[in-house]
């Protein structure tokens, strides 16, 4: 009974990050998309699509270590960290910045791989 509950909480908790996680991509996709990043070279899908890369590349990057870090202070902790990387990294979307939306793709990846 006491392994079941736990279980039952558990996946609650993991299934909902989960959702979460895969439920913003299109949502980041629009905001992106809707920036006027200033360059007249450069268009605005080339930015989302970098936007995008960067988010998947400091996931391959960092998830090596972040897994480890995992291991050694436990998933609770873990998951607390994916929620705070993760919100930081979905606030940084208010801003026009570059630099701004850069930093929060790399967070939010981070945050993706304390997740998985």
């Amino acid at each position: 009974p006491k392994v079941k509950s736990l279980q039952i909480r558990f996946l609650a908790v993991f299934w909902l990050l989960r959702m979460a996680d895969w439920l913003q991509g299109p949502y980041f996709y629009q905001v992106y998309a809707s920036k006027n990043f200033g360059s007249a070279t450069t268009s605005a899908m080339t930015w989302v699509s970098r936007l995008f890369l960067t988010g998947f590349a400091s996931t391959a990057l960092f998830g090596p270590f972040v897994g480890r870090m995992c291991d050694s202070y436990g998933r609770k902790a873990g998951t607390l960290a994916f929620a705070f990387l993760y919100s930081l990294g979905a606030s940084s979307t208010k801003s026009n910045l570059l630099g701004v939306l850069l930093m929060g793709r790399v967070l939010g990846g981070i945050g993706t791989s304390l997740l998985f």
